[in-house]
């Protein structure tokens, strides 16, 4: 039997501010917003809509996440099911091939035993809540495993994980661990395959990898990052979809579970992982494995910062069983069925099922605060706080506002204390910060947003017709009311605390709006602004056609000043109809101004614009004949900017003619780069 799976681990970090609930801006993801954003566009969506070419013609569109197996971390779900539901409806189409993994990307073999166990517990409920069944398998975070955490998989119904070569003591591609309590199958990956695909080209010599391993017998696993195809490696996606539609022998380990014995039994190397050659030190310890940063930077920070993160979560940890023995029929029962609440059941559902009396609102909140409290720290265990080359990395500094927001739960300044004296002694490689109170003062403390600017930026919001005067916005409900002063209500949905705050406006300062508040805001004020502008500017359209016509191509002094000043107002004129999804007509307008003026409007930003006008008119749906207009213009367009990285992008609108090809015209569909085979 020559079997062949390709497993994709699909993963980012939670990136919400916990204070607020909604993603900050990343500047260093633009032209998106965040992070997510971007990896979404150039990973987890093409790898839905794979394109599988020949001869520059589309033959078809592959959903690559029907072809191999994979997983889904619950910080990237939870944003998918929060900004792209419909992703998440399309993903579940291929739910027989998704594993299981813990709730949050933490190093279960680092965590405490009852941490472990909650984070098995609530990773499978997050399984079983978005893909409707339950996991067999269970990727674990950097494949970091003890027997311990294998034993916990068994007690919870785990059949099968995937671990490394150098994990396991048996050589083989499919064995059986079997401690006293049970067993559970083991995939191991091939390595240098595995290797190939991730950091070298492997992926773009497709074939190489179909000759390597048609013949093989047993199992071959490539076992990846799924931002391997697409994010890390460009196209990656159309490589995997050739795999897909070309190896011989392709399937997923769900089936070859399902169907095959395991070839032995094996024991395991302990407190080993894929990504650390010294075993899980590279969490914990100054090991020398370290993704980015300068030559000679050390990471003697990870131990404080663990330390001091262990030291808040057994606070945390302590007074919430002390409350929940106090209020519930089984305090850990009750913790466990928490995620459920976490993934939008009803707290009255939750408290009617655990608690053991009646019990005031300010107990409920009590109650609440430290469940919040708990899903914080948790998020401060994050992976990717420690992976990276610094104390003052983006992802660092985000799990310390994590453990922040969990401390302010508490509401105990002495935990703070003590958990700032050891991040103390935390050296960081930045002179500038110098250790991690440095970095806790200079990039943790500003994140942390106050009600009274979360008053005023509601208010401003409100007053620029951004948001009701009524509704939610992040974590909170809000309501305002009144004029000069406002009066706004809020009220936290996770913990249920109510604030009332006045704003008359008058101490505004811009610099206290958090982002991405501050964001919509001067997004709102800039539209405002360049709307007033084009309708002032446009009476001198006639002037500006008549200056540039008479002077015939000849350069005069005020040439250049003039053609700027007619570049902007056009792209800004575009911009407005793009980003208000004017029809295409007004936008074919305004591009034929430009070439009649020999105006060149065109660069990345028009071309990001453009592409998300086009994504978003398919959302909102579109007929085959808007459709073909769409594509005729953006061809037009793309023969006149002539630079290829500045041409807009057809791929979401092949996309839909794919979705929607047994209702379209076969001149359509050429139209769009597809090759037609005649009927």
């Amino acid at each position: 039997m020559n079997l062949f799976c390709v497993h994709c681990h699909f993963h980012q970090p939670p990136r919400e501010n916990p204070y607020l609930g909604l993603l900050p801006i990343e500047a260093s993801a633009s032209p998106f917003k965040n992070w997510n954003e971007r990896i979404f566009r150039e990973s987890y969506l093409p790898n839905m809509y794979a394109h599988y070419t020949r001869d520059g013609k589309i033959l078809k569109i592959v959903n690559n996440y029907k072809g191999i197996s994979f997983n889904f971390t619950q910080s990237l779900l939870s944003w998918l099911l929060r900004e792209k539901p419909w992703f998440v409806e399309r993903l579940k189409k291929a739910r027989e091939n998704a594993i299981a993994t813990s709730f949050n990307h933490t190093i279960l073999p680092l965590d405490p035993e009852e941490d472990r166990e909650v984070q098995i517990v609530w990773g499978i409920r997050v399984f079983e809540k978005i893909f409707g069944r339950k996991p067999k398998g269970f990727w674990l975070p950097e494949l970091a495993v003890d027997k311990k955490t294998l034993s916990l998989l068994i007690k919870h119904g785990i059949g099968y994980t995937i671990l490394a070569p150098h994990q396991v003591k048996t050589k083989g591609s499919f064995l059986r661990y079997a401690p006293p309590e049970g067993h559970i199958d083991i995939f191991v990956y091939d390595g240098e395959l595995s290797h190939g695909v991730a950091f070298g080209d492997l992926i773009n010599k497709a074939e190489e990898i179909i000759r390597r391993t048609k013949d093989r017998k047993g199992l071959t696993l490539i076992a990846i990052d799924g931002e391997t195809f697409g994010h890390h490696k460009k196209f990656g996606e159309m490589g995997l979809a050739y795999l897909i539609e070309n190896h011989p022998n392709i399937t997923t380990l769900e089936r070859v579970y399902e169907s095959m014995h395991p070839e032995g039994e094996t024991e395991i190397n302990e407190f080993t992982s894929w990504s650390c050659a010294h075993g899980v030190e590279r969490w914990r310890s100054d090991c020398g494995c370290t993704t980015g940063g300068a030559i000679g930077w050390h990471q003697k920070w990870r131990k404080p910062l663990r330390e001091a993160l262990e030291r808040v979560r057994e606070q945390v940890k302590e007074r919430l069983f002390d409350t929940l023995e106090q209020y519930t029929y089984d305090p850990k029962e009750a913790l466990f069925d928490f995620v459920e609440v976490i993934m939008g059941q009803s707290k009255e559902e939750y408290f009617k099922k655990h608690l053991k009396k009646a019990i005031s609102q300010e107990e409920r909140i009590k109650v609440l605060k430290l469940l919040y409290a708990y899903k914080y720290i948790s998020y401060a265990f994050s992976s990717d706080g420690w992976f990276f080359g610094d104390i003052s990395g983006i992802e660092a500094v985000k799990n310390l506002l994590f453990a922040k927001r969990a401390i302010d739960l508490l509401g105990d300044e002495k935990v703070e204390k003590r958990f700032l004296d050891i991040l103390s002694l935390a050296p960081s490689n930045v002179q500038s910060y110098g250790n991690g109170l440095g970095v806790w003062q200079k990039l943790v403390l500003p994140q942390r947003i106050s009600k009274e600017s979360l008053i005023t930026s509601i208010v401003l919001l409100e007053l620029s017709n951004h948001i009701p005067e009524e509704g939610v916005l992040g974590k909170f409900y809000y309501k305002v009311e009144g004029f000069e002063p406002w009066r706004v209500f809020l009220r936290d949905l996770e913990t249920e605390e109510e604030f009332e705050g006045i704003d008359d406006l008058k101490s505004f300062e811009g610099s206290k709006i958090p982002q991405p508040l501050l964001d919509m805001l001067i997004n709102q004020w800039a539209m405002e602004y360049f709307e007033r502008e084009i309708e002032f500017v446009e009476s001198y359209e006639r002037l500006f056609e008549n200056l540039l016509t008479y002077a015939h191509g000849e350069s005069f002094e005020s040439d250049s000043l003039l053609r700027l000043r007619v570049s902007t107002y056009l792209r800004i004129k575009l911009y407005i109809l793009l980003k208000k999804l004017a029809s295409l007509e007004s936008i074919r307008e305004v591009f034929n101004q430009a070439l009649s003026f020999g105006t060149e409007i065109w660069d990345e930003r028009l071309k990001f614009w453009f592409e998300e006008y086009i994504s978003k008119r398919i959302i909102s749906g579109i007929s085959e004949e808007e459709g073909r207009e769409i594509a005729l213009f953006v061809k037009e367009y793309n023969r006149h900017v002539g630079k290829f990285e500045l041409m807009v992008n057809l791929w979401e609108l092949q996309n839909w003619a794919w979705e929607n090809r047994d209702n379209l015209s076969e001149e359509t569909l050429r139209l769009l780069d597809f090759r037609v085979f005649q009927k």
